[in-house]
């Protein structure tokens, strides 16, 4: 009932309660401001309708009907207070779509919301709520996509988190089984020799015990012998029995302490080296893929600019627009580590490559591009984009740098070498050979001092 007496108190065009409501000859009523304005779009005729029945009227049948106002007035209150706009103190009858708020009529006409989608509240209740709940549907079902997505990765992080946990203990394992073979080993060496010295030693006591029988024998003989002719007598034969003038050959065993008490952990290190994989590599240069702008070294570990350029015959394998050179070796599986010296170049890119990279042209040098890489440029670290937000280690002094890819894994990883802290990994796929790479720095080289020297280890 409330509903259709709220369709009687609406005017027809509008929708709304009537605002100052007019009656025309032919009865129909409507807001004062809705009828002049439909006619108004008529321009200058003489002759207009009812929007309703079509019944001529005019300007001058267009009466004020004050009991409807006060009638709709009465309704309103029953409804509650009136929201009014603060700006116009004008009721707020209408509802902006774009800014999505209550507006007065006056607000309408502003040029904030001149050119909005504003309907009244009766219309605009459907399509908002319609609109309303679809938008809400759509972001609860991404949250929740979200949401399980992040359950997935949780578990796949707790996943690859167990298998890296199996992996460190695994690899730790091994240096702690090799350490206590050593330690076993080393402890078994040292009762070995030190029983071998001891035993030599026990010898040595015996042979000492031996050799004091007779001369304690002859000692307490003279000291018994009272005749002073008896004991000149046989003073000669007793010394001679005691066989004072021959001393015991004795042996001068001891511990080795050179064995067991030199650089233990030093050479338990260097020994640890056969087993740690992956050790630095001793990776060589490749010269048919060197830029013409730089040089190597005659052991091929050293890359460095040219100080005058030279021009040479075209080669589909070398960097014609980069100053970059590749390493001979390329790998197609396995974990492999190999370090670099970058002190005495001010700006330097290091990394890996995949072997169908462009090697002609201005690409990024990017994963996309199959690049991934580690620069030095104006004092900062970046990773792959040379931006801000993969800027990882600012100000930082690097003596050398660290490069490790593993290729099952997909995983490029770059550290400090000096003290293997970590700097900056990415991760992607790796579908065929990858090469180490090296640019002295981003454009063409020019400088004797730049240079970047491959670290070999030697023990």
């Amino acid at each position: 009932m409330a509903d259709n007496l709220r369709a009687d108190l609406s005017c027809p065009i509008c929708i709304d309660f009537f605002t100052e409501p007019v009656t025309l000859d032919c009865g129909h009523n409507f807001c004062k401001g809705c009828i002049l304005n439909s006619w108004a779009e008529l321009g200058d005729s003489r002759k207009f309708s009812c929007p309703q029945c079509r019944q001529d009227s005019n300007r001058q049948g267009v009466r004020s009907n004050r009991l409807l106002a006060n009638i709709v007035e009465d309704f309103r209150q029953l409804g509650g207070p009136k929201l009014t706009c603060e700006v116009h103190r004008e009721e707020l009858r209408l509802f902006c779509s774009d800014d999505l708020q209550l507006i007065c009529r006056a607000c309408s006409r502003t040029e904030q919301h001149r050119d909005h989608t504003c309907d009244v509240i009766k219309t605009a209740y459907g399509a908002c709520k319609e609109s309303s709940i679809q938008l809400l549907q759509k972001r609860l079902k991404e949250y929740r996509d979200n949401h399980a997505a992040m359950g997935m990765k949780v578990s796949e992080t707790l996943e690859l988190s167990n298998d890296l946990e199996d992996q460190i203990v695994s690899e730790f394992g091994e240096l702690q089984r090799f350490l206590q073979q050593r330690e076993r080993a080393l402890i078994q060496r040292l009762k070995g020799e030190t029983e071998t010295v001891v035993s030599q030693l026990v010898g040595n006591m015996m042979l000492i015990s031996e050799r004091c029988v007779p001369i304690e024998q002859a000692l307490e003989d003279i000291q018994s012998m009272q005749e002073k002719t008896r004991l000149l007598r046989e003073i000669k034969s007793l010394l001679q029995r005691c066989d004072l003038h021959t001393k015991p050959v004795l042996k001068t065993p001891k511990l080795n302490l050179g064995d067991f008490n030199g650089p233990l952990q030093y050479t338990a290190w260097k020994q640890m080296l056969n087993i740690i994989s992956p050790a630095p590599a001793p990776l060589t240069l490749d010269s048919e893929s060197a830029n013409s702008g730089l040089v190597l070294s005659k052991d091929h570990t050293m890359v460095k600019g040219r100080s005058k350029l030279k021009q040479f015959a075209y080669n589909p394998k070398q960097f014609s627009y980069y100053g970059g050179v590749l390493a001979r070796e390329g790998f197609t599986s396995g974990k492999h580590y190999w370090e670099v010296n970058v002190g005495s170049s001010g700006q330097w890119i290091v990394g890996a490559a995949k072997e169908s990279v462009d090697r002609h042209n201005a690409v990024a040098l990017t994963p996309p591009n199959g690049f991934w890489i580690l620069r030095l440029w104006n004092g900062n670290v970046y990773g792959p984009q040379h931006t801000l937000e993969s800027e990882c280690c600012p100000n930082l002094n690097l003596e050398k740098v660290g490069v490790c890819v593993d290729y099952e894994r997909g995983q490029v990883s770059f550290y400090n070498a000096d003290d293997m802290t970590h700097l900056y990994t990415s991760i992607d796929r790796f579908t065929e050979k990858i090469y180490p790479f090296f640019l002295p720095f981003p454009e063409m080289v020019s400088k004797d001092k730049e240079m970047l020297k491959l670290f070999h280890l030697k023990l």
